[in-house]
Protein backbone atom coordinates (compact mmCIF):
# COMPACT_ATOMS: atom_id res chain seq x y z
CA UNK A 1 0.00 0.00 0.00
CA UNK A 2 1.18 3.23 0.85
CA UNK A 3 1.20 5.25 4.13
CA UNK A 4 -1.64 2.87 6.12
CA UNK A 5 -3.56 0.19 5.65
CA UNK A 6 -6.41 -0.77 3.19
CA UNK A 7 -9.05 -1.06 6.34
CA UNK A 8 -10.15 -3.89 5.31
CA UNK A 9 -11.58 -4.59 8.94
CA UNK A 10 -8.96 -6.77 10.55
CA UNK A 11 -5.49 -5.69 11.09
CA UNK A 12 -3.43 -8.75 9.62
CA UNK A 13 -5.15 -8.15 6.20
CA UNK A 14 -4.48 -4.51 6.35
CA UNK A 15 -0.83 -4.96 7.11
CA UNK A 16 0.04 -7.57 4.31
CA UNK A 17 -1.88 -5.17 1.67
CA UNK A 18 0.06 -2.18 3.41
CA UNK A 19 3.21 -3.62 2.89
CA UNK A 20 3.06 -5.54 -0.97
CA UNK A 21 0.55 -3.27 -2.34
CA UNK A 22 2.90 -0.63 -3.43
CA UNK A 23 5.45 -2.93 -5.16
CA UNK A 24 3.22 -4.87 -7.32
CA UNK A 25 0.65 -2.03 -8.70
CA UNK A 26 3.88 0.00 -9.42
CA UNK A 27 5.10 -2.75 -11.09
CA UNK A 28 1.87 -3.28 -13.04
CA UNK A 29 1.59 0.40 -13.73
CA UNK A 30 5.36 0.41 -14.96
CA UNK A 31 4.26 -2.68 -17.40
CA UNK A 32 0.57 -0.89 -18.67
CA UNK A 33 2.80 1.77 -20.01
CA UNK A 34 5.12 -0.29 -21.27
CA UNK A 35 2.59 -1.84 -23.14
CA UNK A 36 1.06 1.38 -24.63
CA UNK A 37 -2.00 0.68 -21.80
CA UNK A 38 -2.00 3.82 -20.12
CA UNK A 39 -2.44 7.25 -20.94
CA UNK A 40 1.55 9.29 -20.05
CA UNK A 41 0.61 12.37 -17.75
CA UNK A 42 1.80 15.95 -19.13
CA UNK A 43 3.35 16.76 -16.24
CA UNK A 44 1.99 19.81 -16.15
CA UNK A 45 -0.33 21.35 -13.64
CA UNK A 46 -2.96 24.07 -13.95
CA UNK A 47 -3.23 27.01 -11.78
CA UNK A 48 -5.03 27.22 -8.57
CA UNK A 49 -5.76 30.11 -6.06
CA UNK A 50 -3.45 31.29 -3.48
CA UNK A 51 -3.65 29.90 0.30
CA UNK A 52 -4.43 32.65 2.25
CA UNK A 53 -2.03 33.44 5.21
CA UNK A 54 1.47 34.64 6.06
CA UNK A 55 4.22 32.01 7.78
CA UNK A 56 4.09 32.60 11.55
CA UNK A 57 7.72 31.41 13.21
CA UNK A 58 7.50 29.79 17.02
CA UNK A 59 9.93 29.51 19.23
CA UNK A 60 8.16 27.21 21.49
CA UNK A 61 7.82 23.54 20.96
CA UNK A 62 5.43 21.76 19.80
CA UNK A 63 4.78 23.68 16.56
CA UNK A 64 4.32 21.03 13.75
CA UNK A 65 1.18 19.34 14.37
CA UNK A 66 -0.13 21.13 17.51
CA UNK A 67 0.74 23.77 19.50
CA UNK A 68 1.91 23.34 23.56
CA UNK A 69 -2.04 24.96 23.87
CA UNK A 70 -3.61 22.09 22.14
CA UNK A 71 -1.66 19.60 24.20
CA UNK A 72 -2.54 20.87 27.34
CA UNK A 73 -6.24 21.37 26.51
CA UNK A 74 -6.43 17.52 25.41
CA UNK A 75 -4.53 16.67 28.58
CA UNK A 76 -7.69 18.31 30.46
CA UNK A 77 -10.17 16.37 27.97
CA UNK A 78 -8.37 13.20 28.96
CA UNK A 79 -9.09 13.89 32.55
CA UNK A 80 -13.13 14.61 32.11
CA UNK A 81 -14.16 11.68 33.89
CA UNK A 82 -15.54 8.65 31.00
CA UNK A 83 -14.28 10.82 28.20
CA UNK A 84 -13.82 9.29 24.99
CA UNK A 85 -10.19 11.34 24.92
CA UNK A 86 -9.49 9.17 28.21
CA UNK A 87 -10.35 6.01 26.79
CA UNK A 88 -7.95 6.62 23.93
CA UNK A 89 -5.33 7.77 26.15
CA UNK A 90 -6.17 4.70 28.21
CA UNK A 91 -5.35 2.84 24.60
CA UNK A 92 -2.06 4.66 23.78
CA UNK A 93 -0.73 3.78 27.57
CA UNK A 94 -1.44 0.32 26.81
CA UNK A 95 0.28 0.46 23.72
CA UNK A 96 3.21 2.17 24.80
CA UNK A 97 3.60 -0.60 27.61
CA UNK A 98 3.86 -3.09 24.96
CA UNK A 99 6.32 -0.84 23.43
CA UNK A 100 8.96 -0.98 26.09
CA UNK A 101 8.33 -4.51 27.05
CA UNK A 102 8.60 -5.76 23.33
CA UNK A 103 12.53 -6.17 24.15
CA UNK A 104 13.71 -5.31 20.30
CA UNK A 105 17.03 -3.92 18.99
CA UNK A 106 15.48 -0.56 18.60
CA UNK A 107 19.08 1.26 17.93
CA UNK A 108 19.89 -0.55 15.45
CA UNK A 109 19.52 1.20 12.24
CA UNK A 110 20.14 0.97 8.46
CA UNK A 111 22.51 2.47 5.63
CA UNK A 112 22.32 1.34 2.17
CA UNK A 113 20.12 1.50 -1.17
CA UNK A 114 17.51 -1.19 -0.17
CA UNK A 115 14.26 0.40 0.43
CA UNK A 116 12.19 -2.17 1.84
CA UNK A 117 14.05 -2.24 4.96
CA UNK A 118 13.62 1.63 4.88
CA UNK A 119 9.86 0.60 5.25
CA UNK A 120 9.90 -2.01 7.87
CA UNK A 121 12.83 -0.94 9.80
CA UNK A 122 12.01 3.12 10.10
CA UNK A 123 8.82 3.89 8.56
CA UNK A 124 5.94 0.94 8.90
CA UNK A 125 5.76 -1.42 12.14
CA UNK A 126 4.71 -4.82 11.15
CA UNK A 127 7.00 -7.27 9.69
CA UNK A 128 6.63 -8.89 6.61
CA UNK A 129 7.86 -12.49 7.29
CA UNK A 130 9.03 -12.87 3.56
CA UNK A 131 11.64 -9.71 4.82
CA UNK A 132 12.68 -11.19 8.05
CA UNK A 133 16.06 -12.71 6.74
CA UNK A 134 16.93 -9.52 4.42
CA UNK A 135 15.89 -6.92 7.96
CA UNK A 136 18.37 -9.47 9.54
CA UNK A 137 21.29 -9.06 7.26
CA UNK A 138 20.92 -5.58 6.40
CA UNK A 139 20.98 -4.46 10.23
CA UNK A 140 23.85 -7.15 10.65
CA UNK A 141 21.68 -8.98 13.85
CA UNK A 142 21.90 -12.41 15.04
CA UNK A 143 19.27 -14.11 13.50
CA UNK A 144 17.75 -14.72 17.03
CA UNK A 145 17.22 -11.04 17.85
CA UNK A 146 13.98 -9.00 17.19
CA UNK A 147 14.74 -5.89 15.21
CA UNK A 148 12.99 -2.63 15.23
CA UNK A 149 9.77 -2.21 13.64
CA UNK A 150 8.80 1.64 12.32
CA UNK A 151 10.81 2.88 14.87
CA UNK A 152 10.12 6.16 13.83
CA UNK A 153 6.55 5.61 14.42
CA UNK A 154 6.99 4.31 18.14
CA UNK A 155 9.42 7.03 18.61
CA UNK A 156 6.33 9.60 18.23
CA UNK A 157 3.85 7.38 20.15
CA UNK A 158 6.30 7.22 22.95
CA UNK A 159 7.03 10.84 22.71
CA UNK A 160 3.41 12.14 22.56
CA UNK A 161 2.38 10.02 26.04
CA UNK A 162 5.35 11.70 27.93
CA UNK A 163 4.51 14.85 26.48
CA UNK A 164 0.70 14.07 27.54
CA UNK A 165 1.70 13.57 31.09
CA UNK A 166 4.01 16.71 31.42
CA UNK A 167 0.82 18.70 29.99
CA UNK A 168 -1.03 17.41 32.68
CA UNK A 169 -2.87 14.04 31.84
CA UNK A 170 -3.63 11.77 34.66
CA UNK A 171 -1.46 8.28 33.95
CA UNK A 172 -3.88 5.38 34.11
CA UNK A 173 -3.55 2.65 36.98
CA UNK A 174 -0.34 0.65 35.83
CA UNK A 175 1.00 3.09 33.30
CA UNK A 176 4.17 2.85 31.86
CA UNK A 177 6.79 5.48 32.91
CA UNK A 178 7.43 8.38 31.19
CA UNK A 179 10.96 8.48 31.28
CA UNK A 180 11.36 5.38 29.97
CA UNK A 181 9.37 6.15 27.06
CA UNK A 182 11.08 9.34 26.70
CA UNK A 183 14.57 8.00 27.20
CA UNK A 184 13.55 5.05 24.11
CA UNK A 185 11.96 7.41 21.73
CA UNK A 186 15.46 9.93 22.07
CA UNK A 187 17.50 6.48 21.27
CA UNK A 188 15.57 5.49 18.41
CA UNK A 189 15.96 9.35 16.97
CA UNK A 190 19.74 9.95 18.24
CA UNK A 191 20.45 6.31 16.38
CA UNK A 192 18.85 7.05 12.82
CA UNK A 193 20.17 10.55 12.96
CA UNK A 194 23.88 8.81 13.61
CA UNK A 195 23.67 6.54 11.46
CA UNK A 196 21.16 5.78 9.42
CA UNK A 197 20.23 7.02 5.53
CA UNK A 198 24.08 7.32 4.86
CA UNK A 199 25.61 6.08 1.25
CA UNK A 200 28.95 4.10 1.37
CA UNK A 201 31.03 7.09 2.21
CA UNK A 202 28.94 7.95 5.49
CA UNK A 203 26.49 10.77 3.19
CA UNK A 204 23.28 11.08 3.93
CA UNK A 205 21.46 9.55 0.64
CA UNK A 206 19.40 12.32 -1.39
CA UNK A 207 18.39 11.35 -4.24
CA UNK A 208 16.00 8.05 -5.52
CA UNK A 209 18.24 7.06 -7.73
CA UNK A 210 20.10 5.94 -5.16
CA UNK A 211 18.05 3.56 -3.91
CA UNK A 212 16.81 -0.53 -4.68
CA UNK A 213 14.64 -3.12 -4.24
CA UNK A 214 15.30 -6.08 -2.43
CA UNK A 215 17.17 -7.82 -5.40
CA UNK A 216 19.36 -4.79 -5.12
CA UNK A 217 18.28 -3.44 -8.47
CA UNK A 218 17.89 0.73 -8.96
CA UNK A 219 15.32 1.06 -11.20
CA UNK A 220 12.11 3.74 -11.99
CA UNK A 221 10.07 1.21 -10.02
CA UNK A 222 12.11 1.07 -6.65
CA UNK A 223 12.83 5.17 -7.56
CA UNK A 224 9.05 5.80 -7.31
CA UNK A 225 8.73 4.74 -4.08
CA UNK A 226 11.52 6.15 -2.10
CA UNK A 227 9.46 9.45 -1.53
CA UNK A 228 6.63 7.66 0.06
CA UNK A 229 8.03 5.22 2.15
CA UNK A 230 10.66 7.59 3.16
CA UNK A 231 8.21 10.27 4.07
CA UNK A 232 5.74 8.03 5.94
CA UNK A 233 8.11 7.64 8.43
CA UNK A 234 10.21 11.11 8.56
CA UNK A 235 6.43 12.19 9.32
CA UNK A 236 6.91 10.34 12.76
CA UNK A 237 10.31 11.33 13.20
CA UNK A 238 9.55 15.26 13.12
CA UNK A 239 6.51 14.49 15.57
CA UNK A 240 9.03 12.57 18.19
CA UNK A 241 11.28 15.41 18.02
CA UNK A 242 8.85 18.04 18.41
CA UNK A 243 7.79 16.49 21.47
CA UNK A 244 10.94 15.71 22.57
CA UNK A 245 12.30 19.31 22.56
CA UNK A 246 9.13 20.01 24.39
CA UNK A 247 9.77 17.75 27.01
CA UNK A 248 13.26 18.80 27.38
CA UNK A 249 15.03 15.98 27.11
CA UNK A 250 17.64 16.75 24.28
CA UNK A 251 20.17 19.56 24.93
CA UNK A 252 22.00 21.19 22.08
CA UNK A 253 24.52 18.98 21.52
CA UNK A 254 22.03 16.11 20.77
CA UNK A 255 19.22 19.05 18.90
CA UNK A 256 22.47 19.30 16.24
CA UNK A 257 22.39 16.10 14.64
CA UNK A 258 18.55 15.70 14.67
CA UNK A 259 18.20 19.06 13.11
CA UNK A 260 20.96 17.72 10.51
CA UNK A 261 18.63 14.57 9.65
CA UNK A 262 15.74 15.99 9.61
CA UNK A 263 17.11 18.63 7.02
CA UNK A 264 18.57 16.09 4.99
CA UNK A 265 15.27 14.16 4.98
CA UNK A 266 13.65 17.02 3.36
CA UNK A 267 16.16 17.39 0.86
CA UNK A 268 15.89 13.57 -0.07
CA UNK A 269 11.79 13.21 0.05
CA UNK A 270 11.96 17.13 -2.04
CA UNK A 271 14.62 15.16 -5.04
CA UNK A 272 11.93 11.82 -5.08
CA UNK A 273 9.04 14.26 -5.22
CA UNK A 274 10.73 15.80 -8.18
CA UNK A 275 11.74 12.23 -9.63
CA UNK A 276 8.40 11.26 -10.00
CA UNK A 277 6.30 14.50 -11.30
CA UNK A 278 9.05 15.50 -13.75
CA UNK A 279 11.38 12.37 -14.84
CA UNK A 280 9.60 9.30 -14.65
CA UNK A 281 6.89 8.68 -17.02
CA UNK A 282 3.76 8.05 -15.49
CA UNK A 283 0.16 8.63 -15.43
CA UNK A 284 -1.91 11.73 -14.25
CA UNK A 285 -3.49 9.57 -11.11
CA UNK A 286 -0.26 8.75 -10.16
CA UNK A 287 1.12 12.38 -9.59
CA UNK A 288 -1.60 13.54 -7.28
CA UNK A 289 -2.50 10.11 -5.15
CA UNK A 290 -1.47 9.20 -1.62
CA UNK A 291 1.77 9.13 -2.85
CA UNK A 292 2.26 12.95 -2.90
CA UNK A 293 0.35 13.57 -0.21
CA UNK A 294 2.46 11.55 1.87
CA UNK A 295 5.55 13.27 0.92
CA UNK A 296 4.29 17.09 1.18
CA UNK A 297 3.14 15.75 4.50
CA UNK A 298 6.87 15.15 5.35
CA UNK A 299 8.26 17.98 3.70
CA UNK A 300 5.93 20.52 5.32
CA UNK A 301 6.29 18.59 8.38
CA UNK A 302 10.34 18.78 8.89
CA UNK A 303 10.48 22.36 7.47
CA UNK A 304 8.22 23.55 10.34
CA UNK A 305 9.98 21.97 12.76
CA UNK A 306 13.05 23.38 11.30
CA UNK A 307 11.52 27.09 11.14
CA UNK A 308 12.56 27.68 8.11
CA UNK A 309 10.10 29.63 6.32
CA UNK A 310 11.64 29.65 2.56
CA UNK A 311 11.13 25.45 2.87
CA UNK A 312 8.31 25.75 4.20
CA UNK A 313 6.99 28.48 1.56
CA UNK A 314 8.46 26.32 -1.67
CA UNK A 315 5.89 23.29 -0.97
CA UNK A 316 3.16 25.64 -0.95
CA UNK A 317 3.10 26.88 -4.30
CA UNK A 318 6.36 25.96 -5.90
CA UNK A 319 7.49 29.57 -6.49
CA UNK A 320 10.84 29.42 -5.04
CA UNK A 321 13.72 28.38 -7.73
CA UNK A 322 16.38 27.35 -5.35
CA UNK A 323 14.07 24.93 -3.77
CA UNK A 324 12.72 23.23 -6.68
CA UNK A 325 9.53 22.21 -5.64
CA UNK A 326 8.13 21.26 -8.78
CA UNK A 327 4.21 19.37 -7.75
CA UNK A 328 3.62 22.22 -4.60
CA UNK A 329 0.91 21.83 -1.85
CA UNK A 330 -1.54 24.59 -4.66
CA UNK A 331 -0.97 21.74 -7.84
CA UNK A 332 -1.92 18.40 -5.54
CA UNK A 333 -5.16 20.26 -4.14
CA UNK A 334 -6.10 21.20 -7.42
CA UNK A 335 -6.07 17.80 -8.57
CA UNK A 336 -6.27 15.43 -6.05
CA UNK A 337 -9.64 16.00 -5.17
CA UNK A 338 -12.60 16.68 -7.66
CA UNK A 339 -14.58 19.78 -7.49
CA UNK A 340 -17.42 21.05 -9.90
CA UNK A 341 -17.58 20.01 -13.43
CA UNK A 342 -14.10 18.53 -13.35
CA UNK A 343 -12.99 15.88 -15.69
CA UNK A 344 -11.39 12.25 -14.10
CA UNK A 345 -7.50 12.35 -14.42
CA UNK A 346 -5.69 10.55 -17.07
CA UNK A 347 -6.30 6.62 -15.37
CA UNK A 348 -5.25 3.11 -16.41
CA UNK A 349 -8.16 1.69 -18.94
CA UNK A 350 -11.16 -0.47 -17.46
CA UNK A 351 -11.02 -4.32 -18.03
CA UNK A 352 -14.29 -4.43 -17.51
CA UNK A 353 -17.92 -2.68 -17.53
CA UNK A 354 -17.50 -2.09 -13.65
CA UNK A 355 -15.59 -2.19 -10.28
CA UNK A 356 -17.23 -5.64 -9.70
CA UNK A 357 -15.24 -7.51 -12.69
CA UNK A 358 -12.57 -4.95 -13.75
CA UNK A 359 -9.13 -5.83 -11.89
CA UNK A 360 -7.04 -4.00 -10.65
CA UNK A 361 -8.38 -0.78 -11.64
CA UNK A 362 -11.72 0.94 -12.65
CA UNK A 363 -12.86 4.43 -12.58
CA UNK A 364 -16.16 5.67 -13.95
CA UNK A 365 -16.42 8.52 -16.80
CA UNK A 366 -17.56 10.93 -14.25
CA UNK A 367 -16.86 12.67 -10.89
CA UNK A 368 -18.82 13.93 -8.18
CA UNK A 369 -17.36 17.09 -6.39
CA UNK A 370 -15.43 15.65 -3.28
CA UNK A 371 -14.37 12.12 -5.08
CA UNK A 372 -10.42 11.67 -4.29
CA UNK A 373 -8.43 10.95 -7.16
CA UNK A 374 -7.37 7.59 -5.51
CA UNK A 375 -10.27 5.97 -5.89
CA UNK A 376 -9.62 4.25 -9.37
CA UNK A 377 -8.06 1.50 -7.34
CA UNK A 378 -9.52 -1.88 -7.34
CA UNK A 379 -7.30 -4.76 -6.61
CA UNK A 380 -9.85 -5.39 -4.11
CA UNK A 381 -12.93 -4.38 -2.21
CA UNK A 382 -10.65 -2.38 0.32
CA UNK A 383 -9.16 -0.55 -1.83
CA UNK A 384 -11.19 1.61 -4.06
CA UNK A 385 -12.25 4.51 -0.58
CA UNK A 386 -9.14 3.23 1.29
CA UNK A 387 -6.90 4.75 -0.70
CA UNK A 388 -8.93 8.20 -1.38
CA UNK A 389 -8.96 7.87 2.51
CA UNK A 390 -4.93 8.20 3.16
CA UNK A 391 -5.13 10.91 0.41
CA UNK A 392 -7.63 12.33 2.77
CA UNK A 393 -6.09 11.60 5.83
CA UNK A 394 -2.72 13.52 4.64
CA UNK A 395 -4.97 16.75 3.40
CA UNK A 396 -5.89 16.89 7.03
CA UNK A 397 -2.35 16.25 8.49
CA UNK A 398 -1.30 18.81 5.88
CA UNK A 399 -4.13 21.02 6.82
CA UNK A 400 -2.46 21.13 10.87
CA UNK A 401 0.41 22.10 9.73
CA UNK A 402 -0.53 24.64 7.83
CA UNK A 403 -3.24 26.35 10.34
CA UNK A 404 -0.25 26.36 12.97
CA UNK A 405 1.90 28.02 10.33
CA UNK A 406 -0.56 30.82 9.67
CA UNK A 407 -2.27 29.72 6.83
CA UNK A 408 -6.06 28.89 6.30
CA UNK A 409 -6.11 24.93 4.48
CA UNK A 410 -9.35 24.36 5.95
CA UNK A 411 -10.98 27.53 4.46
CA UNK A 412 -9.76 27.07 1.16
CA UNK A 413 -10.89 26.64 -1.95
CA UNK A 414 -9.96 25.26 -5.50
CA UNK A 415 -10.62 26.08 -9.18
CA UNK A 416 -13.23 24.32 -8.72
CA UNK A 417 -14.45 24.96 -5.19
CA UNK A 418 -13.20 21.37 -3.78
CA UNK A 419 -11.68 21.58 -0.46
CA UNK A 420 -11.43 19.11 2.60
CA UNK A 421 -14.63 19.66 3.86
CA UNK A 422 -16.06 18.59 0.24
CA UNK A 423 -14.36 15.64 0.11
CA UNK A 424 -15.26 14.35 4.27
CA UNK A 425 -18.83 14.84 3.49
CA UNK A 426 -18.53 13.08 -0.13
CA UNK A 427 -17.57 9.76 1.81
CA UNK A 428 -19.43 10.31 4.73
CA UNK A 429 -22.66 9.73 2.59
CA UNK A 430 -21.03 5.72 1.78
CA UNK A 431 -20.28 5.77 6.27
CA UNK A 432 -24.48 6.70 6.40
CA UNK A 433 -25.92 4.53 3.82
CA UNK A 434 -23.55 1.45 3.64
CA UNK A 435 -22.17 1.68 7.38
CA UNK A 436 -17.85 1.88 8.37
CA UNK A 437 -16.44 -0.91 7.34
CA UNK A 438 -19.37 -2.37 4.92
CA UNK A 439 -19.36 -2.71 1.41
CA UNK A 440 -21.10 -0.42 -0.93
CA UNK A 441 -24.14 -2.24 -3.29
CA UNK A 442 -25.94 -0.27 -5.49
CA UNK A 443 -29.13 -0.52 -2.95
CA UNK A 444 -27.28 1.03 -0.09
CA UNK A 445 -24.63 3.34 -2.50
CA UNK A 446 -27.82 4.88 -4.29
CA UNK A 447 -28.02 7.89 -2.54
CA UNK A 448 -24.37 8.74 -3.00
CA UNK A 449 -23.20 10.77 -6.13
CA UNK A 450 -21.63 8.64 -8.59
CA UNK A 451 -21.71 5.76 -6.33
CA UNK A 452 -21.49 3.09 -9.38
CA UNK A 453 -18.21 4.33 -9.25
CA UNK A 454 -17.73 2.22 -5.34
CA UNK A 455 -19.98 -0.39 -5.72
CA UNK A 456 -18.52 -3.56 -4.07
CA UNK A 457 -16.26 -1.34 -2.12
CA UNK A 458 -15.34 -1.53 1.55
CA UNK A 459 -16.09 1.61 3.31
CA UNK A 460 -12.48 1.85 4.88
CA UNK A 461 -10.72 4.74 6.86
CA UNK A 462 -13.60 6.73 6.77
CA UNK A 463 -14.25 6.72 10.55
CA UNK A 464 -11.24 9.02 11.72
CA UNK A 465 -11.60 11.30 9.02
CA UNK A 466 -15.14 11.91 10.07
CA UNK A 467 -14.19 12.49 13.99
CA UNK A 468 -11.04 15.27 12.50
CA UNK A 469 -13.95 16.26 10.02
CA UNK A 470 -16.34 17.24 12.87
CA UNK A 471 -13.73 18.36 15.15
CA UNK A 472 -12.51 21.28 12.14
CA UNK A 473 -16.23 21.50 10.78
CA UNK A 474 -18.68 21.49 14.00
CA UNK A 475 -21.37 23.35 12.16
CA UNK A 476 -21.43 20.74 9.43
CA UNK A 477 -24.05 18.13 10.00
CA UNK A 478 -23.62 15.71 7.26
CA UNK A 479 -20.48 14.94 8.93
CA UNK A 480 -20.72 15.41 12.42
CA UNK A 481 -23.90 13.28 12.64
CA UNK A 482 -21.80 10.45 12.08
CA UNK A 483 -19.56 10.82 14.91
CA UNK A 484 -20.99 8.10 17.62
CA UNK A 485 -20.45 6.03 15.08
CA UNK A 486 -16.95 6.88 13.91
CA UNK A 487 -15.96 6.87 17.29
CA UNK A 488 -16.66 3.39 18.08
CA UNK A 489 -15.30 2.40 14.77
CA UNK A 490 -12.00 3.97 15.39
CA UNK A 491 -11.55 2.72 18.75
CA UNK A 492 -10.81 -0.70 16.80
CA UNK A 493 -8.40 0.44 14.31
CA UNK A 494 -5.00 0.37 13.77
CA UNK A 495 -3.98 3.76 14.29
CA UNK A 496 -5.81 4.47 16.96
CA UNK A 497 -2.75 5.15 18.72
CA UNK A 498 -1.07 7.37 15.88
CA UNK A 499 0.88 9.74 17.25
CA UNK A 500 0.24 12.73 14.48
CA UNK A 501 -3.77 12.71 15.17
CA UNK A 502 -4.16 11.72 18.39
CA UNK A 503 -6.61 14.00 20.02
CA UNK A 504 -8.25 15.53 16.42
CA UNK A 505 -11.66 14.34 17.57
CA UNK A 506 -14.52 15.64 19.96
CA UNK A 507 -15.46 14.64 23.00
Amino acid sequence: MWRGDVRAGKAPVRFRARASGARSIVFLAAALLAAGQGRAASNTHQSAPPLAGTYVSLAEHPRVFTTLAELEGLAKRINSPDSYSGQRFGQLATQVAGDLAANKIWDATYSGCNIETYLYVFSFEPQDPGHAATIHSDLHLDPSARPPAGAAVVAARLALYAALVKAGAAMPANAPSPDRAVELSKRILLAWAERGFRDEKGAFLRSASQFCLGDGKIDPVSMTQVGLQVARGVVYSVQAQDFLLYLGAVDDEEVRPLNTFHAAMYELIRNALNYRFVDHLDLDCNHYSNHVGAQLTGLLAAARLLDDRSKFEAVLDGGNPSISVTLPWTAYFERGIYGNDAPPNACYNNTGPDGLVSRPFFQTDAVAPGEIDDRYRNSNASHGIGYPMFTLEWLYDMAEILRIAGYDAYGYRGAHGQSIEMATQYYACYARNAGFGKLVTSDNGRACPNFSQYVGKAVNGVDGNILIGAYRFPADLEITDLEPSARTSALSGAFATDAVRFGRWRD
